[in-house]
């Protein structure tokens, strides 16, 4: 078995070094910060708790297979609850749109109501023929190591409608501009152009709708808390406050990282959950070769900085989990989103905590006011105000036919492989643990 050192704590690094950990390899971590979990951590103040990145997700078979692959099942250290509420829509022309997220005939029905049968119809046919799509996605590149866009070969990269946008994508399929916005949201993290983005991301729509949204009770902290246990359970040596200054190779084969103390740690396999564009030009001794032509193509979105609020409940209609505030079509105006956790536990009683994101340009303007001027006014509501940690989601999507630019998770220097968001298969909390499975196989194999 190898000796395996993990660099970096965000859940690519957890999720890979509990994997190694169960098959017998002898693994450490080093993690620069006083805490596991990466950008994923929560922000208190006066009794409110909101999450620091994300507040729910999809695909929640991702973590069982983790806990159940790392020793005991999911459900035996905590609770997914899946996010039963609809996501409300609003648009520029004040049409609100409460939308299940994990009902075929739900969303039939309340697309019926608020848009028209023909909107209905049209969605349901387009998210019925991305079937197809998940399918060969999920089997060819999600689930198993993925070797790059030659894995698919030609007819799966026309199967997957390259190179048409999703904008085009919807457009074409949808026959009410607001589905269009509605595609575009689901299938898009904040920061990405719909039309830069490729067809095949609007199979976001099909994985909510057949998998369904979940959240974690205490927030997605707790999630890394439990993987912070189950590292300990099986036995890995987790370094907080170690800062890893390089990845030391010899020849084209890792041997291990240096710390920024001056000690070494000898590893046969490195695996790195950082910034892969650091990794490449400050971890790795020059020339760090196809791995640096490969990050030099990543473009991070902006980091935005989500607004935290305290508010009183009104005493009439509840808010649901997700509000999502459209601008006009074709505006490139932005859209807010207002999140709040159905989880009690995360406001004192007769309040909520809430979360306001962005998802574009404001232009310096202040999200609340934008809010009440679109119709949603919390001013008189709100007991404590948050400027929150300002966290960038992730690599964008440069052009329908040019992806998202990330590595492959095997690197072409042996024993060296990458795992997280500008890693295959890129952002979101199941693809980031998916990279970590496809990881935990390769060293397996090697």
């Amino acid at each position: 078995m190898a000796r395996v050192v993990v660099v970096g704590g965000g859940f690519g690094g957890l999720a890979v070094a509990a994997r190694l950990a169960k098959l017998g390899h002898d693994v450490s971590l080093c993690e620069s910060s006083p805490h596991l979990g990466g950008a994923v951590r929560d922000v208190t103040q006066d009794g409110f708790r909101w999450d620091a990145g994300p507040a729910a997700m999809t695909l929640p078979a991702t973590v069982r297979d983790l806990f159940r692959k790392s020793g005991r099942p999911l459900e035996r250290v905590l609770d997914l609850t899946p996010v039963t509420s609809p996501r409300r829509h609003v648009f520029a022309d004040g049409t609100v749109l409460d939308l299940p997220v994990a009902s075929r005939a739900g969303q039939r029905q309340a697309l019926e109501e608020r848009l028209s049968p023909a909107a209905a119809a049209s969605w349901e046919a387009t998210v019925d023929g991305l079937t197809q799509t998940w399918e060969l996605l999920r089997t060819q590149a999600l689930e198993v190591p993925f070797g790059g866009a030659r894995d698919l070969g030609v007819g799966g990269l026309r199967a997957l409608g390259l190179p048409r946008s999703l904008r085009s994508f919807g457009r074409a399929r949808l026959s009410d501009p607001r589905a269009v916005q509605i595609l575009e949201y689901a299938a898009l993290p904040e920061g990405s152009d719909p039309a830069r983005a490729p067809a095949f991301t609007a199979v976001a729509a099909y994985v909510e709708r057949t998998f369904g949204l979940w959240s974690c009770p205490g927030g997605f902290a707790g999630l890394a808390r439990a993987l912070g246990t189950r590292l300990a359970e099986r036995g890995v040596a987790a370094r907080l406050g170690a800062e890893v200054v390089e990845v030391t190779t010899e020849v084209d084969r890792v041997t291990g990282v240096r710390l920024a103390t001056g000690e070494e740690v000898a590893a046969d396999v490195v695996v790195t959950d950082v910034d892969t564009r650091t990794l490449a030009d400050t971890l790795l001794p020059r020339p760090s070769g196809p791995l640096r032509k490969q990050t030099r193509r990543i473009r991070l979105a902006p980091a935005a900085s989500p607004v935290l609020l305290g508010l009183r409940d009104s005493g009439g209609d509840p808010m649901p989990v997700e509000t999502v505030l459209h601008g006009s079509p074709g505006t490139g105006e932005p859209a807010l989103v207002v999140r709040v956790p159905e989880d009690p536990s995360a406001a004192p009683a007769g309040h909520r905590a809430v979360t306001v994101s962005v998802r574009g340009d404001l232009g310096g303007r202040d999200p609340v006011e934008v809010l009440a001027g679109r119709g949603l006014d919390l001013r008189s509501r709100i007991t404590v105000r948050v400027e929150g940690p300002a966290t960038s989601y992730g690599p964008r999507w440069r052009g329908a036919w040019r992806g998202l630019g990330v590595p492959t998770n095997q690197t072409a220097v042996r024993g060296l492989f990458v795992v997280g968001a500008t890693a295959h298969p890129g952002p979101g909390v199941p693809y980031v643990f998916l990279g970590a499975a496809a990881v935990a196989e390769q060293v397996g194999k090697a």
